[in-house]
């Protein structure tokens, strides 16, 4: 008996070794939000959500919609010409006066930077011609990037009746946008200085600061947006960086956002790893074609091939290409053949798509010719021939 409870004693401490040994997963840190989201970038995958998919009033990150569809619409260096409503808009501003001339670009900067509600009513109506008009853009643009539980009613964000959005979906927006090198840009920057001319005509700079303050509290920070109204409460979409890794935090209605956009982004960052396999549209391999036009096709990832992994899995990270040997045609643009399955150790825990990059046609006697004459004509008109 005795010689049991020391065998007992020796497994116990055995154990107590190997648990110590471990690197523990800290617990989440306890957010004084309404709403709260941690969300990686690359990936999003959901790290940490507290209420998040209940509606709230979002405030001023409303314009990280706004801005999207200003910097998408392609417009960016057209003159716009600032309407009464716009100068006139309430709360946080650029300052702007009727019949003042600015670009779209200056106008997104002071969205972004000094949050101007004249700068979104500016940008709507130049862009659609009314806020109006530019809402139902905003709405069915947030749609498509999957925040469907979101409805907009202005392009600012000051408190309205159906005006609202969830921390997800905000978390999803910001994901999107911080994909654009331009919004990314501005977003990061402390500060810009734009040319203004004055009432008089006169020429000077005007220095934008940006208000979110986490840009000179946290290191790795680069983004996103601020917002305040009485109805939403102090809100921050924020993002950081630390290597190749980036994380989202949304905290929606809370008091303490500084400190606990800060606590979630280094939790996320502590706690978890970015195994990159590989870019969307990558190479994986490349595929012979039976009975095609062409004898190969490139099969590319359909997503960015990564996961996000508890820091004390990576090393246990593998990746394995489940990919036919050979393919037949025809074999088109996006199909599906194949797939990228991680694993943990032994287990399966996520699958990318593997696709067909462009098209192959089947190999019939009338096909090989036309495909024939069709190369013999590009290779006479490189020649200069044609």
């Amino acid at each position: 008996m005795a010689r049991l409870r020391r065998t007992l004693a020796l497994f116990a401490a055995l154990a107590g070794l190997l648990l110590a040994a471990a690197p523990a997963m800290c617990a989440p840190p306890p957010v004084k939000a309404r709403a709260a989201i941690l969300m990686d970038a690359a990936t999003g995958e959901v790290l940490f959500e507290k209420n998040s998919r209940e509606n709230n009033a979002p405030a001023s990150t409303t314009k990280i919609v706004t801005a999207i569809l200003a910097i998408e619409s392609g417009r960016l260096d057209e003159s716009v010409r600032v309407s009464l409503r716009a100068a006139a808009t309430r709360g946080s501003s650029m300052h702007l006066y009727s019949g003042q001339v600015l670009s779209l670009r200056e106008l997104v900067a002071g969205l972004l930077l000094r949050s101007g509600n004249d700068a979104a009513v500016a940008i709507a109506e130049h862009l659609a011609g009314s806020t109006e008009a530019f809402v139902e853009q905003m709405n069915l643009r947030a749609r498509d990037l999957g925040a469907t539980a979101s409805h907009f009613r202005n392009p600012h964000g000051l408190s309205a009746a159906g005006h609202y959005t969830t921390a997800h979906d905000l978390a999803l927006l910001a994901r999107h946008a911080l994909t654009n090198p331009t919004f990314a840009a501005l977003v990061s920057s402390k500060e810009i200085s734009i040319e203004w001319q004055d009432r008089r005509g006169r020429e000077q700079d005007l220095n934008l600061r940006n208000t979110n303050r986490l840009l000179w509290m946290l290191e790795e920070a680069d983004g996103v947006k601020t917002g305040t109204t009485d109805e939403a409460g102090p809100c921050l979409v924020s993002s950081a960086t630390r290597g190749s890794h980036r994380l989202i935090a949304v905290v929606l209605h809370d008091h303490a956002r500084w400190y606990d956009s800060m606590q979630l982004l280094k939790y996320g960052f502590d706690n978890y790893d970015l195994y990159d396999y590989a870019e969307q549209g990558a190479l994986i391999a490349t595929m012979p074609v039976e009975s095609g036009l062409e004898d190969t096709v490139d099969a590319v990832a359909a997503a960015p091939a990564a996961l996000v992994v508890a820091a004390a899995d990576y090393a246990q990270v593998t990746v394995e290409a489940d990919l036919p040997k050979t393919l037949k045609a025809p074999v088109y643009q996006g199909q599906k053949i194949g797939e990228l399955v991680f694993f943990i150790g032994d287990k399966a825990v996520k699958t990318v798509d593997v696709v067909a990059s462009r098209e192959v046609g089947e190999r019939t006697p009338l096909k090989t010719f036309l495909h024939g004459l069709l190369r013999t004509f590009r290779m006479l008109a490189g020649w200069g021939v044609l």
